[in-house]
């Protein structure tokens, strides 16, 4: 008895010997085979990463490492689907780790999906407690391509907290206060972002465009002449030139423009700008001298290969400040129906109908342009157009788009005696006789010998 349970001591330890050895040995080819798969991936041969990996997670299979290298090699050969599978299966073999987490969210932002990776980098942040900066960057990047712009400003705070030199992030945050309408601050942003980061093209650019906004001329030339510096191409000089005429420094924009000529003579870009200079001009002066000189010079753009549509709204809006109102409009129905279509060309439209009293075909042309620019432009511009489109509608005899567009115009605090008066006499044709008495009465208020409320009074009782 005693030599029979002493054979099967001896059994026993022989038997957890084997076993010992064949988990090491199990342990030693998982541990080769993660190392080939990662080899394998590094080369760029995800076929046979995935192999060595597949074979890991059979050895291992509640393995996240095994998992979440070969989802990563599946995403490699755009095979999303399994992707997804494995890197979700990675996170559930281990809850608490963050690469897998990172790892989906960063498939799901390649994807253009950002709203998704967004949530999976918001899981991340909220594991790792705002310990890695580059990722409150990336949650707050999804964030604002996801088009929540509003929400991209507590993690950027956060990351640049941890990170002030981060010329990206402080770009970023300048984007994001763009996007939602505080200006000062996103200069501020963009400011600091130059700051740190002097290289940072796309911020010079965007923060030059603030200032023009905000009307800081100089402000605005200092950052072209830096971009100028930092990017030595002709556009950059067309910029220059377009900003000194917005500044009515008209010679000085034409040496800029024709110093770029010089260096580009076939560059449509150059052309236009230097027909804008000249339009300028006229526009300022009314010197028709100088629309003529835009008129030969968008010549030469159009026989070459500038945009048309843009070409021919300037070539309108030349022959409109020359005195060509008939062919003026007719130019610029062609640039309207011309794709892609220049933006300006329905104002300018709208300008040259008008003049003709086509009232109708002016109106039209505004609200055309008040749909494909949206909420690009400021609110001032938007109402000050939203009461143009209601004289227009009131000339064309259309009074009930009178009363809704002057109505809007005169809630948002824009409208003047005569435009009180067009819109009490648009309510009173269309019956809304209380209405119109208000109107009168507001319009009263503000000039009281104005002589089309004078008459009104005596015709509305």
């Amino acid at each position: 008895m005693n030599r029979t349970l002493a054979v099967l001591g001896i059994v026993g330890l022989v038997l957890a010997g084997v076993a010992g050895v064949w988990r090491l040995d199990q342990g030693r080819q998982y541990l080769q085979l993660v190392a080939a798969g990662e080899r394998a991936l590094d080369a760029g041969n995800s076929y046979a990463a995935i192999e060595a990996f597949s074979g890991a997670v059979a050895l291992r299979p509640n393995s996240m490492v095994a998992y979440l290298r070969r989802g990563e090699a599946y995403h490699a050969q755009r095979r999303d689907d399994e992707a997804i599978r494995d890197l979700r299966e990675a996170m559930r073999r281990a809850p608490d780790a963050t690469q897998p987490v990172v790892a989906l969210g960063d498939l799901f932002d390649a994807g253009n999906d950002p709203a998704r990776a967004a949530d999976m980098y918001a899981q991340a942040v909220a594991r790792l407690q705002d310990q890695d900066p580059q990722l409150l960057y990336k949650l707050a990047l999804a964030r604002y391509r996801a088009g929540t712009p509003a929400a991209a400003i507590d993690p950027l705070r956060r990351a640049i907290a941890r990170n002030d030199s981060n010329g990206e992030a402080h770009y970023l945050l300048g984007l994001v206060y763009r996007d939602t309408q505080d200006v000062d601050r996103a200069i501020s942003s963009l400011e600091r972002a130059v700051k740190v980061a002097p290289s940072l093209i796309p911020a010079h650019e965007e923060l030059a465009d603030l200032y023009r906004s905000a009307g800081r001329a100089v402000d605005e030339m200092r950052q072209l002449q830096t971009l100028a510096t930092l990017d030595d191409h002709v556009e950059r000089s067309v910029a220059i030139g377009l900003a000194e005429a917005r500044r009515a420094q008209y010679d000085g924009a034409l040496g800029t423009l024709s110093g770029a000529g010089t260096r580009a003579p076939t560059n449509p870009q150059v052309q236009l700008a230097i027909a804008r200079v000249y339009l300028a001009r006229a526009e300022r002066t009314r010197d028709r001298e100088a629309a003529a000189r835009a008129l030969k010079v968008l010549e030469h753009a159009l026989g070459g290969t500038a945009r048309r549509s843009e070409g021919l709204a300037l070539f309108g809006r030349a022959m409109y400040l020359s005195g060509d109102y008939a062919g003026s409009e007719r130019i610029l129905r062609e640039a309207i129906a011309t794709s892609p279509v220049d933006l300006e060309a329905f104002a300018y439209l709208a300008d040259s109908a008008e003049h003709a009293q086509h009232f109708e075909d002016a109106r039209d042309a505004l609200l055309s342009l008040d749909v494909l620019q949206g909420d690009t432009v400021t609110g001032d511009a938007r109402t000050t157009r939203t009461e143009r489109i209601g004289v227009l509608s009131f000339k064309a005899g259309d009074s009930k788009s009178a009363v809704l567009y002057l109505g809007r115009a005169a809630g948002a605090g824009r409208a003047d005696a005569g435009s009180w008066a067009m819109l009490a006499q648009a309510r009173w044709q269309t019956g809304d006789l209380d209405g119109a008495r208000d109107a009168l009465a507001r319009g009263l208020a503000l000039d009281g010998r104005h002589p089309d409320l004078l008459r009104l009074r005596r015709t509305i009782r």
